[in-house]
């Protein structure tokens, strides 16, 4: 059965991220089932695990307003989250030929059913972006690591867009080989009219178990995986070596080991 997670620290998104990394290595192990967790952050900006935060976000802004910078452990680009965005993880176990396809062939649809549940139209561009109207509304980015596939993204619903253009840098000129797409955003309000954050998450909840062909139950997170994110929020996401470093600097090795003491206890 598909787990459901609404588990989310708001007002901490170093937390909210190293509780991402804690569900899958908790996954890994089969502490937990196939999950999928929805969640939100205030405002923060969230770098993709090999951007450069020089490069994506106007850095005196985001100091100014004391907007948090946590750095992911998958890919993608640099996003702006606060509460008018909806994120939401899928982490699962599959043996499949080709799992980076997988994830964003065929688990993404889950994502597009439930935009059509809602009323839109919507569509993939560039292999991860999600488009109404020419309009990105949603962002994904996949990881295969500790023997899971994680896929998470964020749908913008009613985001704050003006501090999202001000705290993210455009580039003035977009290369050719670049889907101008790509930074050209728009909420699934300006679509839909007053949707609603729980209209998102029973939508996502009904089309992924759907796409998974899989019954759900709602949970709470296991002790266990609180403990783990506790480590990689204290050793990890909370570091300005793993945030701010291009790449990131961090030792990881007595950070497996408490989290191995963890697992295997």
């Amino acid at each position: 059965m598909l787990r459901i997670l609404t588990y989310e620290t708001p007002k901490n998104p170093y937390l909210n991220l190293a509780f991402e990394e804690a569900l899958a290595r908790a996954r890994s192990k089969d502490l937990v089932d196939d999950t999928l967790r929805i969640w939100k952050n205030e405002k923060a900006l969230i770098l993709g695990y090999f951007r450069n935060p020089e490069e994506d976000i106007n850095l005196l802004v985001a100091r100014e307003r004391k907007i948090p910078i946590v750095r992911r452990f998958s890919g993608g680009g640099t996003v702006y989250h606060d509460i008018g965005c909806v994120n939401y993880s899928l982490v699962i176990k599959r043996d499949v030929k080709f799992p980076i396809s997988y994830l964003y062939n065929e688990l993404l649809k889950g994502t597009l059913l439930a935009l059509k549940k809602l009323g839109v139209n919507a569509y993939v561009r560039n292999t991860n972006d999600i488009v109404v109207n020419e309009r990105k509304v949603s962002g994904t980015a996949a990881s295969i690591k500790w023997a899971v596939l994680f896929l998470h993204g964020s749908i913008l619903v009613n985001s704050d867009l003006k501090m999202l253009y001000l705290l993210l840098k455009i580039p003035k000129t977009i290369k050719p080989s670049i889907d101008p797409v790509k930074y050209r955003v728009a909420n699934l309000s300006s679509f839909l009219g007053n949707v609603s954050v729980d209209e998102i998450m029973n939508a996502l909840i009904s089309s992924y178990s759907k796409i998974l062909m899989s019954d759900y139950y709602f949970d709470e997170p296991r002790k266990e995986e609180l403990n783990i994110a506790n480590i990689l929020l204290k050793e990890k996401y909370s570091k300005d070596e793993w945030n701010f470093k291009v790449p990131p600097k961090i030792d990881e090795k007595e950070i497996e080991k408490e989290i191995n003491e963890i697992l295997e206890s």
